[in-house]
């Protein structure tokens, strides 16, 4: 790309490209970038990158079977699928194909169950079949007495949604982006050199802007543009089960779409196996004015707990636990899906913004789908303003093994590599001193207890952090030199020690 459209401009940092948001729709395209010769940033107004959207959803890469025939949704869902087994192999994150049963309890469901499999088949669904009771329990297994069919999807999967959006940054990182965190847009102009990007640290500049925010994406386009666009944050409250249960759910699981108690707008519950092990039930839906706000509500954890509590017994995993494990319940957490008014995703180059371009409305099945999105858009842009190929670009991301998933005898070497390995901080999950120093030191350093949470799992057990908790605070707080007061579970005024009791050492 000619770096002379980008002009000397004193006390602002100027970029070939920026993009606003890093999720996963805002990862995606800075790793796609970065396989050019650009300078490039990401700003992200969060304190980690994937604190927004994209950590708080349901995990499941969809197969695409019920996304709307000729919708940006449908196409994009099946070719992000496609490419999760090499992308996952390239950054070491874990990826399993489970596949997705959607099971009926009527004549009515299956004819539901018999449209989406249509619908599947205009999609491109590879595997997609309607099956009778047999055939289903011979796929996923003993299922409730009045289940009397269901919908198999061979290519449904799941992923770390946190784990993978990391992934992807520290990718982008190691190939040369440049990550702002703390960093808020407050205001996008229109410049003859490109775009003014005023934040709260400062002004950027850049020919190119891609429009990865999110909840706040309508926001973003808004500034620049006549056509307006909006947004509707929709909130999905979760719960999580132990990890006690592994193993005892093979396949992702959906009821057919009915309305739920109360309403909402819902792909309808589903029960998740996670990558690590829990377990995810959820969720209901409920549109919201926050955009921000992902606080977990007790309506909508009593709707997710009432339906699992009196649907329990048509999933396989009642016939060893005839009822709803309310004691396993470890956690919950609830998430946003950037809704467009369009119901639709909405992707490219805005009409009267030239070199502005949106990736708005990603909700589900935006994790499985924004990979494919940026893929396509990037190589777009790339032609556009003939960008030069970065030589150096390594799609590779190389980390070490974790504890917990080591044999004895590498836990000896790892041991003998560094003593920090025999020191357990996290006793539920098996989460050692050396992991979370890694995580400090990594390429975009994790230096609040949440940042440390979703690179490790620690304070992810049944204790949810009651044990690990104050050690990892020490922890950061020794490696960074920040004061034990100013350490963050989240960043701004999520303080966890608001004043010391003690001077150090007299205890």
């Amino acid at each position: 790309m000619d770096r002379n459209i980008l002009f000397f401009k004193t006390g602002v940092s100027m970029y070939d490209a920026i993009v606003i948001g890093s999720g996963v729709s805002g990862a995606s395209v800075a790793r796609e970038l970065s396989r050019y010769k650009l300078k490039i940033a990401v700003l992200e107004k969060g304190d980690d990158v994937c604190s927004g959207t994209s950590k708080g959803n349901s995990a499941v890469v969809h197969s695409g079977y019920d996304a709307r025939y000729g919708t940006n949704k449908a196409h994009y869902n099946v070719i992000g699928n496609a490419m999760y087994d090499n992308l996952c192999h390239e950054l070491s994150v874990p990826f399993v194909r489970n596949g997705t049963i959607t099971y009926a309890l009527s004549e009515e469901e299956v004819e539901k169950l018999q449209e989406l499999t249509e619908n599947a088949k205009k999609n491109k669904v590879p595997g997609v079949k309607l099956l009778n009771r047999k055939e289903l329990e011979e796929v996923g297994g003993d299922f409730g007495a009045e289940v009397c069919g269901g919908l198999w999807a061979p290519t449904g999967g799941v992923v770390c949604p946190y784990n993978l959006v990391i992934a992807m940054c520290e990718n982008a990182a190691e190939n040369g982006v440049e990550f702002f965190l703390n960093t808020e847009v407050n205001h996008i102009e229109k410049e003859a050199i490109g775009y003014s990007i005023k934040t709260n640290r400062g002004e950027f500049i850049s020919k190119i802007v891609f429009n990865c925010a999110g909840t706040h994406a309508d926001e973003m386009n808004n500034f620049v543009s006549s056509e307006k666009l909006k947004i509707i944050p929709r909130k999905g409250n979760y719960l999580i089960l132990d990890r006690k249960l592994s193993g005892k759910v093979k396949n992702t699981i959906f009821q057919a779409p009915k309305k739920l108690p109360g309403g909402g707008h819902t792909k309808g519950m589903v029960m998740v196996p996670t990558v690590d092990g829990t377990i995810i039930l959820g969720c209901d839906s409920t549109d919201v004015d926050d955009k921000d706000d992902v606080s977990t509500t007790r309506e909508g954890i009593e709707a997710v707990y009432q339906y699992f509590s009196e649907n329990w017994k048509n999933f396989p995993v009642s016939r060893e636990i005839p009822e709803f494990p309310k004691k396993m319940i470890i956690s919950s957490y609830a998430g946003l899906r950037a809704h467009s008014v369009t119901d639709d995703f909405i992707i490219g180059e805005v009409k009267d913004a030239e070199g502005f371009f949106n990736m708005a409305g990603i909700e589900s099945p935006g994790l499985t789908a924004a990979p494919a999105i940026a893929a396509e858009l990037v190589s777009e842009v790339s032609k556009k303003y003939i960008f030069e190929i970065n030589p150096a670009f390594n799609p590779l991301r190389k980390i070490p093994k974790q504890f917990r998933d080591m044999n004895d005898e590498e836990r000896i070497k790892a041991l003998e590599r560094d003593k920090n390995y025999g020191k357990i901080i996290c006793r539920c999950e098996e989460v050692t001193k050396a992991e979370i120093l890694q995580a400090i030191n990594s390429i975009i350093p994790a230096k609040s207890v949440n940042a440390i949470k979703m690179r490790t799992r620690a304070g992810m057990g049944r204790c949810q952090g009651g044990y690990c908790g104050p050690e990892i605070v020490s922890i950061i707080s020794e490696e960074t030199g920040i004061p034990i007061t100013e350490i963050t579970l989240s960043g701004e005024d999520s303080f966890i020690v608001p004043y010391e009791t003690c001077i150090p050492g007299e205890i």
